[in-house]
């Protein structure tokens, strides 16, 4: 599969990881299509992409959709079957990210609707597509982070943002009152992997995984946190030596887009198949999440 040219299917690429994914991808002879939230966003995305190789133009597309607004994404899928391409052989899911106050959508705390149940909303609208592909190693690619793990340090300090030990299907749907936005970040990125590991079991020809690229502070993940932290993030936290550049995490996206002998649902941290928390692998838990989101998603298609 590393020597095919492919069709990628990439969320939230009008900036960060997504974006200069996109641009790796399209410099490689890929054909791109990229999401964003409105058409300048995405026109000044493509600009970006292709500054070095406009000789690819025809091979990127973009679709205007927004994880948190369902008629946009079937809209956007609309518009996508009308692309002419001949299927989709890689969907990574990119787009997520933190909140900055608590809200409920579809009777889930809002991160994780965004992070973990819209996502596989839009993969099943897009299912079609993959289906499609005649590639044997065409492959469905989530973006999770070793902080799913209460044993892992990460995502700030103090009892309330971390995740428990023991995570209960029933509070996905969020608590007002002890509501933290890294908390329920974390908790996303378990749900995360749930899904990308049930997929792999439901869809046995398409690959199905969840990866953690790294800890990379200079993205706009923490869009939704204070100045303070976010610049932080930027200017001091990104020279330490735990942190991942930007470059690198997408080498690890590029290694997983292309590789032919990766295992469908395997949990990865940058390149290697890593084990993730206890409650990752509990497969009780996985498959009830797995049912409630999907009853949303038929709900919703």
């Amino acid at each position: 599969m590393s020597d095919t040219r492919l069709v990628v299917f990439i969320t939230g690429a009008t900036v960060g990881l997504g974006r200069l994914t996109a641009k790796k991808c399209i410099g490689a002879g890929h054909t791109v299509v990229i999401t964003g939230r409105t058409e300048q966003k995405l026109k000044d995305a493509k600009q970006w992409i292709l500054k070095d190789t406009p000789q690819y133009e025809e091979n990127l597309h973009g679709l205007v959709m927004d994880l948190l607004d369902t008629p946009s994404m079937k809209k956007a899928v609309e518009k996508l079957g009308a692309l002419g391409l001949p299927a989709i052989d890689v969907i990574v899911h990119n787009a997520g990210g933190t909140r900055r106050e608590f809200s409920q959508i579809h009777g889930y705390e809002s991160t994780i609707y965004m992070n973990a149940v819209a996502p596989l909303l839009l993969n099943q609208m897009l299912l079609p597509f993959i289906e499609k592909s005649q590639h044997p190693s065409k492959r469905i690619i989530f973006i999770a982070s070793q902080i799913h793990n209460p044993e892992i340090n990460g995502g700030g300090g103090g009892e309330s943002r971390k995740i428990p030990k023991d995570v209960q299907v029933a509070d996905f749907k969020g608590d007002k009152k002890n509501w933290d936005s890294m908390k329920y970040y974390k908790m996303s990125k378990l749900a995360v992997i749930w899904i990308a590991f049930s997929l792999a079991k439901k869809y046995p020809s398409i690959k199905s995984i969840a990866i953690c690229p790294g800890f990379v502070p200079t993205t706009e993940l923490a869009r939704n946190s204070s100045y303070v932290l976010r610049m932080a993030m930027k200017y001091a936290i990104s020279k330490f030596n735990f942190a991942t550049t930007e470059d690198d995490s997408t080498d690890f996206y590029m290694f997983h887009i292309t590789n032919p002998d990766i295992k469908t649902g395997a949990y990865y941290e940058k390149t290697e198949p890593a084990t993730p928390s206890e409650d990752a692998l509990n497969i009780t838990k996985q498959e009830e999440f797995y049912q409630l989101a999907e009853k949303t998603v038929e709900e919703n298609m």
